[in-house]
């Protein structure tokens, strides 16, 4: 599994921004419980998907996710 399939399974949805003016990058996010709240300005996609975990799940346990995420990933 990989941070993107976890963003994904939990609900996030990352996209290109359709009006990338006036943001300090082109993509953005919103999750399926609140399709019409935007979170926008991301550099990149996987910038996105950090910034939903961050948003959702705060700094420390995301550290956590993104960790057991490797470790699982490292044994197979």
């Amino acid at each position: 599994m990989t941070l993107e399939e976890f963003a994904k399974d939990a609900g996030c949805v990352v996209q290109l921004n359709a009006h990338p003016e006036g943001w300090s990058g082109k993509w953005e996010y919103y999750t399926v419980d609140h399709p019409t709240c935007f979170f926008c300005g991301y550099k990149t996609e996987k910038a996105a998907y950090l910034g939903f975990m961050h948003d959702t799940f705060g700094e420390t346990a995301t550290k956590a996710i993104i960790k057991l995420i490797k470790k699982a990933n490292s044994k197979k």
